[in-house]
């Protein structure tokens, strides 16, 4: 699906959006420029298409999470000047790539979940004083490299791996953010109907305990295995740091299942209820 603003691109633009349209891309408006996503396609990315996206005006997002992009496609990246926001996640990328991205330098978010990219490839970035959001979940990146790009980097928020355990504590002059979505509480009895977590985007849900008695929140891992991650009192509520597709089992203090939640895309409210 292409949407259009009509009067944003020069005559000379439809050819290219032609080509990005026939690659399976989204081409949107948003707050400060145009938004360009591949992830929603058949994933199948042609360096062609990429040259196109570098040729359109102000785009700020790009999102090729999932796609079969490589190492070198990214030299169109490297023309992107007014790029703020990058998905990364899930490609076979490594190293190589990331030295196209070190003269980004209004780039604020980078995912690079799920690729091969090591803390070589992380000190390319070290002189992107834009970047505040760095995802770095299952990659090569170790903890030294992560506390070297911070040392270059002390604004850098690095997202590192699976420890969910972030409480947000409300800030009393900040008002609260509303839930986006309501999620699904699926009564079950039996901790192997709860399936295992899958990777996806990092949000918060925000868990709200309606029942008369203390519960048990527990995610499942990737491997399957229930790990607990504090109690919630009855009448209570939870912020809690997750991620797209993962399972949450709420259960009794002595361990016995009520149910789960599996959650999606984006930030939601997860109700235990009788």
């Amino acid at each position: 699906m292409l949407l259009l603003t009509s009067g944003l691109f020069a005559a000379e633009e439809p050819e290219n959006l032609a080509v990005i349209r026939q690659a399976g891309g989204r081409v949107r408006t948003v707050a400060g420029g145009i938004e360009v996503s591949f992830h929603l396609g058949d994933r199948q990315v042609s360096a062609d298409a990429l040259s196109r996206v570098a040729d359109l005006p102000n785009v700020v997002t790009l999102n090729l999470k999932r796609t079969n992009i490589n190492n070198n496609d990214l030299r169109h990246i490297s023309q992107m000047h007014s790029l703020k926001k990058l998905h990364l996640e899930l490609t076979k990328i490594d190293d190589r790539a990331i030295r196209y991205l070190s003269g980004l330098k209004k780039l604020q978010y980078l995912n690079l979940f799920g690729t091969s990219v090591s803390d070589v490839g992380l000190k390319e970035l070290h002189s992107n004083r834009g970047l505040t959001h760095l995802y770095v979940w299952q990659s090569k990146i170790t903890s030294e490299g992560i506390r070297e790009i911070q040392l270059h980097l002390p604004e850098l928020k690095v997202v590192a791996g699976v420890d969910l355990d972030t409480i947000q504590v409300p800030d009393p002059n900040v008002p609260e953010k509303k839930p986006t979505s309501m999620l699904k509480f699926v009564a079950s009895s039996n901790l192997s109907d709860a399936p295992q977590s899958r990777g996806g985007e990092n949000i918060e849900v925000i868990f709200a305990n309606k029942t008369e008695k203390t519960v048990k929140i527990v995610w499942i891992g990737y491997d399957g295995k229930p790990k607990v991650y504090g109690q919630i009192a009855a009448g209570a509520s939870r912020t809690q740091n997750s991620y797209e597709n993962n399972t949450w089992l709420i259960t009794t203090l002595d361990d016995k299942p009520l149910g789960y939640f599996v959650c999606g895309p984006v930030r939601a409210l997860a109700v235990i209820s009788d």
